[in-house]
């Protein structure tokens, strides 16, 4: 099989879990948290989580954990950095118990993926602080931003941003001009925590589960702006008729041609939204 047409059925495969996601949207939650610095950690430990928001993808309503807030909530916001380990333990305690709750959710996330940043490393964070996690299972998981390079090219979006912002994030924010108050960058994040500015960096968390949230809604009314090129947003490419000529079955040359219809749907509901 050639890898475009590889490429194609995993686009139509991404494209119908979008559907279905938005579809039980009342059951589907965007998903971010921020942490201390990668590269600046000297401690030879692993990261310390700052704070995690949660967004239901329909109410729109956010759950956050942070400890700032377990500060806040024990008296304790005079000497954050004095109680560090006993703060981020109860942050981690109360997301761990709404996600057993809502353990049948699906959760969008922006590159959540290991034990470096993601899921897992919760789950380890959690435990050397003497807890138990809730391990949630990776077909409750979407990656959003695998999911634009499945849908749109590796091309889709720059690295930096045209304002010289690190992230494809914040690329994706500026070519779409949506609205990013108190986002940080990971550098600006990292220097947020090391001047224990707590606060901000619970700011920031929520305002990119928000704007992962306008991604996401874009995204399925196919109005998202990218860099893909036209046979990468609407999933045809030339090079698949060679392919057909060469061959393969009727069941790949009706997948193809499908692709073919679909594209051209596509194209004329994104020309609509201009030229109504």
């Amino acid at each position: 099989m050639s890898s475009e047409l590889s490429r194609l059925k995993a686009r139509k495969k991404c494209s119908k879990q979008v559907d279905e996601i938005y579809g039980e949207a009342q059951r589907a939650y965007l998903i971010h948290y921020s942490c201390q610095s990668f590269y600046d950690n000297t401690s030879g430990n692993s990261t310390r989580i700052t704070s995690i928001a949660v967004r239901n993808l329909e109410s729109g309503q956010t759950k956050s954990f942070s400890m700032y807030k377990s500060a806040e909530l024990s008296g304790q916001q005079s000497n954050i950095q004095g109680n560090m380990d006993a703060l981020e333990r109860s942050m981690l305690q109360d997301y761990f118990t709404f996600l057993n709750a809502n353990h049948e959710a699906t959760y969008l996330h922006w590159n959540m993926r290991d034990e470096n940043y993601g899921f897992a490393a919760l789950e380890h964070r959690f435990r050397v602080l003497g807890g138990s996690p809730y391990v949630l299972l990776d077909n409750r998981k979407f990656d959003l931003a695998r999911a634009l390079v499945t849908l749109y090219g590796r091309q889709y979006a720059p690295h930096t941003s045209p304002s010289g912002r690190k992230g494809r994030l914040m690329s994706i924010v500026e070519m779409n001009h949506i609205a990013d108050a108190d986002a940080l960058e990971g550098a600006a994040e990292a220097a947020a925590f090391e001047s224990g500015q707590y606060l901000k960096l619970h700011q920031s968390t929520l305002r990119k589960v928000d704007i992962m949230a306008n991604i996401f809604d874009r995204v399925h009314g196919n109005s998202l702006e990218t860099k893909g090129t036209f046979a990468d947003r609407y999933g045809f490419h030339w090079s698949l008729i060679g392919e057909l000529l060469k061959g393969s079955s009727i069941v790949k040359t009706i997948v193809v041609f499908g692709s073919i219809a679909a594209a051209l749907v596509g194209f004329a509901k994104a020309w609509q939204l201009f030229f109504p």
